[in-house]
């Protein structure tokens, strides 16, 4: 499918008069990711499968709205591009927006991010389009889609939790695989409204799971926050990313001895 998402986004650049000659996929996951060489430009592009195996064609869209609306009030970002109108724009049955390319020469600096999502959410306060209320809906639709196990009723019970506090527009998936060394927090496709504990659930996750130092000193770095409601978040946000996991084993079987292990953290962690 990544062939014909970069043949959409060299297209549409095409058409607003700039040539890509040497356009490389960056990344083919969730959406396509492509650097439109050699311009400054990355288009990301609608996968083109269907739900559940695939995302949702309007994350771009919705992407493209908060990340933009962050930018313009001078939140840490990657921001639309200026080259040419940044979209959405339909090709051949992809949805395409464009993106200023970030060349990413050095390592996050951990402190940094922390701060920086901190601005994000202070942003994002008055953004008022419509958003998911947390991740409960596409949990739910990934869990209906899986075989039934032990694993999938515990993902279901741990998911579907609703932990309440002031909600606002989040970035929806703040690990910092999603920052860029600036900082620059980008995709913003799994945008969401909650309370900003659910964002900082991803930094904690990582720390503890995977005992990653940087996670820990960014939400360290983040400040004041619910610690009670972040413990609350943590299980929801766990089990959202691995029935995420779960749906892509098809197509991604090298993700089975992570799911294993992680699936089995969340058992012993919240039997």
């Amino acid at each position: 499918m990544s062939e014909s998402a970069v043949d959409a986004a060299v297209a549409v650049a095409a058409q607003h008069g700039l040539r890509s000659d040497d356009p490389v996929v960056l990344r083919d996951a969730w959406h396509v990711l492509v650097h439109l060489r050699p311009l400054p430009l990355v288009a990301r592009v609608s996968n083109g499968r269907p739900y559940p195996e695939g995302p949702h064609e309007d994350d771009v869209v919705r992407e493209l709205a908060v990340g933009s609306h962050a930018a313009r009030a001078g939140a840490p970002v990657v921001p639309p591009s200026g080259l040419l109108d940044p979209g959405p724009h339909r090709h051949g049955g992809h949805i395409v927006a464009f993106w200023q390319y970030v060349e990413p020469k050095r390592e996050v600096e951990p402190v940094a991010a922390g701060e920086g999502l901190r601005a994000i959410h202070e942003a994002l306060v008055d953004y008022d389009g419509e958003l998911p209320s947390l991740h409960t809906d596409d949990t739910a639709r990934i869990i209906d889609d899986l075989e039934p196990s032990a694993d999938v009723e515990l993902l279901r019970e741990l998911g579907l939790r609703k932990p309440a506090g002031p909600a606002q527009a989040l970035h929806g998936d703040a690990h910092l695989a999603n920052c860029l060394p600036g900082p620059l927090w980008h995709d913003f496709e799994t945008a969401c409204r909650g309370p900003r504990e659910l964002d900082l659930a991803a930094l904690a996750l990582s720390a503890r799971v995977r005992d990653d130092d940087a996670s820990r000193i960014a939400l360290e770095a983040y400040g004041d926050h619910d610690a009670d409601l972040l413990e609350q978040f943590l299980p929801v946000y766990a089990a959202w990313i691995y029935a995420s996991f779960m749906i892509a084993l098809p197509r991604r079987p090298e993700l089975g001895p992570v799911l294993a292990e992680r699936l089995s953290w969340l058992r012993e962690t919240y039997p």
